[in-house]
Formats: C-alpha cells, structure tokens, sequence
C-alpha cells in the first residue's frame, strides 16, 4: 500500500513535529496572521560595579565575561556558593546571566534585583 501525501497532510505534520520538539505549535488559516506566543517575564540585574562572570558560583574560577556597572540583563538562575565581600556586601549568593553573549554567575551583592 501506498500512502499519497497531500499539502494540508505535510502541513499537520509539520505543526505535529514543532509541538513535539518545542511544545508550541500555532495554527493559522491561510492568509491569516499567526497567533502572537506569549513572553515570558524577565527579572533584571543590574550591575553596581564592574565584575567577572565566572564559569562557577566560584571566585577563583575561570572568568568568561565582564559584567560592566549599569547594565541590566535577565537572571537565568540563582544558587548559593563560595562566600564573598564585594560590591559592600559579603554573602554566598550567586545569580547567573547572560551578558553580551557570555553565560556565567556573578555574586549576587554585585548584581542586584531591578524593581
């Protein structure tokens, strides 16, 4: 037996595949705008001085970037690790970013949260 694929077939499938790898998937007629996807919230940090993005929650370890005072990016995560007294404040709070492409954690005192 033979299966014949026809347009609007290859199109499910595609829809199918996109909801399988990504789990979202937006279906629009012909002609038709897709729906718009919604965005998620971002919870800033912005730099009180200028500070290392380190490849751990380390202070000794390998620097990956430089996360410049002023600038603000999204806090991909949070962790605790090796203490640290910097930016006036000591703590084991971490947070990790993503700064002019270089993915990383900085203490959390250097950092801080954006209201």
């Amino acid at each position: 037996m033979r299966l014949k694929l026809t347009a609007p077939a290859v199109i499910a499938m595609a829809a199918l595949g996109t909801a399988l790898t990504s789990g979202i998937a937006t279906a629009a007629t012909p002609g038709e705008a897709p729906a718009a996807t919604a965005r998620v919230a971002c919870v800033n940090a912005q730099g009180q001085e200028n500070v290392k993005i380190r490849k751990e929650r380390k202070l000794n370890s390998t620097a990956v970037g430089l996360f410049t005072k002023g600038a603000t990016t999204c806090i991909t995560g949070r962790g605790t690790g090796q203490s640290y007294s910097l930016c006036g404040r000591s703590g084991n709070d971490w947070l990790k970013i993503t700064f002019r492409g270089n993915t990383g954690w900085i203490p959390a005192a250097c950092g801080t949260r954006e209201v």
